[in-house]
């Protein structure tokens, strides 16, 4: 079970850098400092050590995610991103240079069918899974489903030796994700 610490915003790249290469954590982040806090991550992994990531997205667009990125400074060119918003918004795309889009939130199996297949094509060994968010997934998802789904992610994370992040918003994690995914991680970190 992993550790749980209560952090400024300010102190989360120190935190982060204290880890071991192959960690895996939970990141709650109160709704006014989520992205903020997901562009602070980013930047420590893409820009200062150069690692490469898969992003998975429940909850917004890759365009919109990508650009918002890109104008925080975070190297994007690092991230390979999986969508499963786009298309149960704006319809059918196809896969781009750097994007899959995945039917919906739904589709947990072609979820994991296209992570293995991301894990395995990647070059770069130092490599991390940044998970947006694992709150998303419990409302497009049943408990037993989102639970399974988790336990399969820390799973391949580990084999893979990936770093992981799992990003969750506070309101309603404490109850139904922190216990659960508590097991899995070896930090949970708490924004304030």
């Amino acid at each position: 079970m992993g550790c749980k610490d209560k952090i400024n915003l300010a102190d989360l790249g120190k935190h982060l850098k204290d880890l071991p290469d192959d960690f895996i954590v939970l990141i709650v982040s109160p709704e006014d400092r989520y992205e903020s806090t997901n562009i602070k991550i980013l930047k420590l992994l893409c820009n200062e050590e150069k690692n490469s990531g898969l992003y998975i997205t429940f909850d917004k667009p890759f365009d919109l995610i990508s650009n918002a990125l890109h104008d925080a400074g975070v190297d994007t060119g690092k991230l390979f991103f999986i969508d499963l918003v786009t298309k149960t918004k704006k319809g059918n795309h196809e896969r781009t240079k750097n994007c899959l889009f995945i039917p919906s939130p739904k589709e947990i199996s072609d979820l994991g069918v296209a992570i293995d297949e991301s894990i395995r094509a990647s070059k770069n060994k130092k490599g991390f899974l940044f998970v947006d968010s694992v709150s998303a997934l419990y409302i497009y998802n049943s408990s037993g489903t989102a639970k399974k789904f988790q336990h399969f992610l820390t799973i391949r994370m580990r084999i893979s030796n990936l770093k992981g992040i799992l990003m969750s918003l506070n309101a309603g994690t404490e109850e139904k994700i922190i216990p659960f995914l508590a097991q899995f991680c070896d930090k949970i970190i708490i924004v304030e």
